[in-house]
């Protein structure tokens, strides 16, 4: 690196750890931004770390453009930021490395490694937290990271990126790090953003134990009845209008940045926006391979958000001017990896899951509507809120899977016509779960349940309390409650 560029990072660093206190105050609010689940969980890591109570030293947060993942940034940099030096504490976006500096991670490291912290990594004694943006921008940030690690026990680094950053790990730094995704907000998290209203100690444990966990039908309702009637008395009275809120959440909550949003045209605007950029920049950016699927994108995401059912490979490519299937496959591969859309299928073998269709959601039922407001086909009528509730009880289910994979291991669709809408694999069991937003009588359950015999069924509806059937090993939940997981 000759001495000109070395000047300029070492500017850029200066400057970077100079303003990095007012950047995160302006990010967060001054501060006050609510604090989601997985920042404390963040936070705890940092913190654990500084006290030398913890061995974690490379955590990777991806997720889609928009979620919060530079605000949660911020949000540990003020956190920590009494605990460290300025100069050991730091923030680098690689988008502004690229493309500022037109440099890249290892060059930066470098010279911070040299001018700013005075001896090499191996040597330092004091500990370091260096909190990587967008990391996805520099083609070679797994290994600069793996090599830090490697080199060092005294430096942690947070690194965020795309939706894809877990999926394209190599296995060597997948051994070294854990992977906090973030996603877009839940029910619970939209009401700590929005309203500052905060979760009941343990119902969501709760919850899932009633729901995922217990063997016995009438032990799993008498925990929903307990949980429901505590929600009743301290927490759903802090919410005046529940019913719109769900539905305000569903429509515009999905993200931080939309969550306070009442006007439509203005949220589905900036979904619709982010939506472009992660197809015409991130996906040819970072899949050049998929450049020529590039106009097919849209229209596929289309028919998936007017979507209530499974879509063969085949019935999209006669959406979409004879394309073939195995083009229609890569689109939906891109999707995949850049975190658009996710895919669920039958349960079976493999030859079986081939042959069959699947089923295709989104992130966010926020992301949903925009599309259905792209194509003129967005309302707020029982069916399309009903679509948009089936995505978050998706989301709720996934998140689960990922997140606590003791509890769910798969969830699937079930394959015959008028079926119930999910076939989760729990820890020692099978569950059937049907949603709706109005109401929702047994029958699609009843035909699931003749053919995959499971033990217990739940239907999430618009009940007011929850209720028990007995005879067809059936709960009612409220849809409100289900939420909260």
């Amino acid at each position: 690196m000759d001495q000109t560029k070395e000047d300029l990072i070492l500017g850029y660093l200066t400057n970077q750890i100079a303003l990095t206190p007012s950047l995160a105050k302006q990010y967060t609010n001054d501060g006050f931004y609510a604090r989601r689940i997985s920042y404390l969980r963040l936070e705890s890591i940092a913190k654990k770390f500084v006290y030398g109570t913890s061995n974690e030293r490379i955590v990777l947060i991806p997720g889609l453009r928009g979620v919060g993942k530079t605000t949660i940034l911020f949000q540990i940099y003020l956190s920590i930021k009494n605990y460290l030096d300025n100069n050991r504490l730091i923030y680098l976006s690689c988008d502004n490395i690229v493309k500022l500096l037109n440099s890249n991670l290892k060059e930066v490291l470098e010279v911070y490694e040299k001018k700013i912290v005075g001896d090499a990594f191996e040597k330092i004694s004091k500990k370091i937290i260096l909190l990587i943006d967008e990391a996805h921008y520099d083609p070679s940030w797994q290994d600069i990271i793996k090599s830090i690690y490697d080199r060092t026990k005294n430096i942690l680094i947070i690194v965020s990126g795309s939706s894809s950053i877990a999926i394209e790990t190599t296995s060597d730094l997948a051994r070294r790090s854990i992977v906090e995704r973030i996603f877009p907000l839940n029910f619970l998290e939209y009401l700590i953003l929005k309203k500052k209203i905060y979760p009941l100690k343990d119902a969501s444990s709760k919850i899932k134990e009633a729901i995922f966990l217990s063997n016995n039908l009438d032990e799993s309702y008498k925990i929903l009845v307990e949980v429901h009637q505590e929600l009743l008395n301290k927490f759903f009275t802090k919410i005046p209008n529940l019913e719109s809120e769900m539905i305000n959440y569903l429509v515009h909550g999905g993200f931080p940045f939309t969550s306070n949003s009442d006007k439509e045209e203005i949220t589905f605007s900036k979904i619709i926006s982010i939506i472009e950029k992660i197809v015409y920049q991130d996906i040819i950016a970072f899949y050049p391979a998929y450049k020529g699927l590039i106009t097919k994108i849209f229209p596929i995401l289309y028919v998936i958000s007017e979507s209530s059912d499974k879509i063969s490979y085949e019935n999209l490519a006669k959406y979409l001017d004879s394309t073939t299937k195995s083009l229609i496959y890569e689109v939906l591969q891109a999707l995949e990896k850049a975190g658009l859309v996710q895919a669920i299928t039958i349960e079976g073998s493999a030859m079986k899951v081939m042959r069959n269709s699947m089923k295709f959601y989104f992130p966010s039922p926020t992301i949903r509507a925009s599309l259905l407001w792209g194509i003129g086909r967005f309302n707020k009528e029982s069916k399309i809120v009903g679509l948009l509730l089936e995505t978050a009880v998706f989301n709720t289910l996934y998140k689960i899977k990922e997140y606590q994979k003791n509890i769910i291991q798969e969830i699937y669709y079930s394959e015959n016509p008028g079926e119930a809408d999910f076939k989760v694999i729990s820890k020692n069991r099978k569950i059937i779960i049907e949603c709706g937003w109005g109401n929702k009588d047994q029958s699609q359950i009843n035909k699931t349940n003749a053919i995959n015999q499971s033990k217990t069924s739940f239907i999430i509806s618009n009940v007011k309390t929850p209720l028990i059937d007995k005879k067809n090993n059936l709960i009612y939940v409220p849809k409100e409650m289900f939420l909260l997981i």
